[in-house]
Order: structure tokens, then C-alpha cells, then sequence
């Protein structure tokens, strides 16, 4: 939620795509995380921040830095925690250490130990973690709900016209693909069968083309299922 842009007061959508992949027998699909630079959208000021949007883009770039090799500075990425290595002790200054308890190890507990650990001072105060990242979530919420929504149309909006340029320019190749197949079969067709190099390299040029507009043809179709799908979950997400 901290990474996340809404907390600095800005709208995102499009942050994961599908990869495919084919391992020849069939084409698998799998969801990943985009670059920032590959988003559909991110408009900051669409609604009240929690903080600034400059701060939101230091706290980013502090978590992204969180490796536990020790060659940046922050807190370990592990866990599900909100504010690993954000917190400082109100009593003594230091950073509050942060542990999983429970059964199944996923239920976060601060504490601050570090006075203890070094050099044998009292322990500070420890508390739960899961009331804390609760209140910090539905304060979150209670900001970005309204104008939100206002943003999330202004950017279904611009991402239906990109995908609208997306679809006119397919057609555009495809026309063209065409052409250039319909062309390849004059020419094959219009050649001295007795001269067999020319029509295999004709014949070749014109399987070429059809399968170029094959490739194309099947991109507008996937192009057209996927509107198709986004549409029907916007649909569900405004009736929800």
C-alpha cells in the first residue's frame, strides 16, 4: 500500500499484462508486473493524498531499496507488513524491529529491541501489527474513494482511445498485408510454370505474405477479445 501510487494522491491503471509464451504444444499465459514507464495511466493529483506526492515517490523509492544484502539502506522486503523499517521508537529514537508470529508465521509484531540487543537497555514498547496496517489501510481508502472514481473513467476514457489508434493502425497492416499477398499470387500465378526457380521463389514469396496477414489478422482478433474482457470487468466493478 506504501509503494502504491494512490498513497501519494495519484491514479494508476495498468500496471500488470499477460505474457505469453509457447512451449510447442500450446501458449501459456502469465500475469506480471509492469515498469512504471509501461503503465496505461498514472495521473498524480486526482484525489486528496495522504502525503505528499513527492514524499509517496521518496517512501517508492525507499521501499524498492529494501534488499536484505545489506548494500542499500532500509528494511528487508520479506512479510506483508506496511511499515517494515518506517517506524522509530517515540521513547529511545531507534527503528522498530518488526518479527512474524503466529501459527503460520504471518502475523506482524513491532517492537523495539534494538537498546536490549546492543547494549542491555530496557525494552521498549512492543505492540501488533495488524490493527496498525488495518487503520493505515482504511485511512488510505477513506482518501482516494470518491475522486477515484472521477479518475478512473478520465483514464478508462484515454485508455479506450489508445486502444481505438491501436485497432484503426492493425487495420491499416492488415489492408496492406493483404495487398501485398494479392499481389504475390498475380505475380505467382501470372509466371512461367516451365520456370521452376521463379515459382518457387513466387511461391514462397506469396506464403510468406499470407502468413504475415495471417499474424496480423490474429493480433485485431486478440486485440478485440481482450477490449472485450476489460469491458465486461469494468462492468462488474461499477455494478460491485
Amino acid at each position: 500500500m506504501i509503494a502504491n501510487p494512490i498513497y501519494g494522491g495519484a491514479y494508476a491503471c495498468g500496471k500488470t499484462g499477460v505474457a505469453a509464451s509457447y512451449d510447442g504444444s500450446a501458449f501459456n499465459a502469465q500475469r506480471q508486473c509492469k515498469s512504471r514507464e509501461n503503465w496505461l495511466a498514472l495521473i498524480p493529483g486526482t484525489h486528496d493524498d495522504y502525503v505528499s506526492w513527492d514524499r509517496a515517490e521518496a517512501i517508492r523509492r525507499m521501499v524498492s531499496e529494501n534488499v536484505p544484502t545489506g548494500r542499500h539502506h532500509g528494511a528487508p522486503k520479506h512479510g506483508d507488513a506496511l511499515l517494515a523499517g518506517l517506524l522509530r521508537c517515540h521513547r529511545c529514537g531507534r527503528k522498530l524491529t518488526l518479527r512474524y508470529t503466529g501459527a503460520e508465521h504471518n502475523i506482524p509484531r513491532y517492537s523495539c529491541v534494538r537498546g536490549w540487543l546492543d547494549s542491555g537497555e530496557p525494552r521498549c514498547i512492543p505492540f501488533g501489527g495488524l490493527r496498525v496496517d488495518d487503520a493505515i489501510e482504511t485511512a488510505l481508502l477513506d482518501v482516494v474513494g470518491p475522486r477515484a472514481i472521477e479518475a478512473a473513467v478520465t483514464a478508462q476514457a484515454t485508455i479506450n482511445e489508445q486502444r481505438d489508434q491501436t485497432r484503426e493502425a492493425l487495420a491499416r497492416d492488415l489492408q496492406a498485408a493483404r495487398y501485398e499477398a494479392d499481389r504475390a499470387f498475380r505475380q505467382y500465378n501470372a509466371a512461367d510454370p516451365e520456370n521452376r526457380l521463379v515459382i518457387g521463389e513466387l511461391e514462397r514469396r506469396w506464403n510468406a505474405a499470407l502468413t504475415a496477414a495471417a499474424a496480423i489478422d490474429q493480433r485485431i482478433v486478440d486485440h478485440d477479445a481482450a477490449r472485450g474482457r476489460n469491458a465486461h470487468a469494468n462492468r462488474s466493478r461499477c455494478r460491485n
